[in-house]
């Protein structure tokens, strides 16, 4: 592997039963890099991304992080290697406080050294919209705002790289902007990556990545980010994508 590859996912094939969704897909990512992956949907996108979280098996090939070849291990393994994931829908629990849902994959963890109170404040200052929301429940906010705590929720555990899964989906402009700012901040200032599967142009072209064009399971075309910085050469590139 690269000496500067954080994650690398070599000819991986996956999928569901006796149906092979994902078919010899292979990429990787360097610490600090921020990857997006778009394609119609249907196209195997979110079956990649379970697939290197571990909730789908690989049925060929492989998957390393950090040097450490990670394909048959569990999704909490994963995690706890640092591996952050923000799945499609959100996820949020409802019922619970907004300060109740980051603080709630903790409790999984044993002999966790984490200053909770240190972590929670780093996230309020990325996230303020949170902290003035803190002791409402989830199911008062709106779609922008349970996306911005699902990020903070895979957050709590200063994960190395964090896979988010159509973040833009359902949310006004303003909001998927100031995401984007929050990604790229991240980034840059911590070093964290991020693989951003994603159809919304205007936030492709605003992380300024590489992008990876998905069609029937297989990578079609890896597109640079110079091609993506401006939203007229992104959606010229990406007009099958919308």
């Amino acid at each position: 592997m690269e000496k500067n590859s954080l994650l690398k996912i070599e000819n991986l094939s996956s999928g569901y039963g006796s149906t092979i969704i994902v078919n010899d897909f292979s990429f990787e990512v360097e610490e600090g890099q921020i990857l997006s992956i778009t394609g119609s949907n249907g196209m195997g996108k979110t079956t990649l991304m379970k697939s290197i979280m571990g909730l789908i098996d690989a049925r060929v090939g492989k998957v390393f992080f950090k040097n450490e070849d990670i394909t048959d291990v569990s999704p909490d393994y994963r995690s706890k290697l640092g591996i952050g994931y923000v799945p499609q829908g959100r996820e949020i629990f409802s019922a619970l406080t907004v300060e109740q849902n980051i603080l709630l994959p903790i409790y999984s963890r044993k002999n966790l050294k984490l200053n909770v109170q240190v972590k929670l404040q780093e996230i309020y200052n990325l996230f303020p919209i949170l902290k003035e929301k803190k002791d409402a429940n989830g199911s008062s906010l709106s779609g922008g705002q349970q996306q911005q705590l699902a990020i903070a929720r895979a957050l709590i555990f200063d994960p190395d790289i964090i896979i988010l899964d159509e973040p833009a989906e359902g949310i006004q402009p303003s909001i998927v902007k100031f995401i984007g700012s929050t990604l790229i901040n991240l980034s840059k200032n911590l070093k964290k990556a991020f693989i951003v599967v994603e159809q919304n142009i205007s936030l492709i072209s605003q992380l300024n990545s590489d992008c990876l064009l998905v069609e029937k399971g297989k990578l079609s075309k890896k597109i640079k980010s110079s091609d993506l910085n401006s939203i007229e050469k992104a959606r010229s590139l990406l007009s099958l994508h919308k």
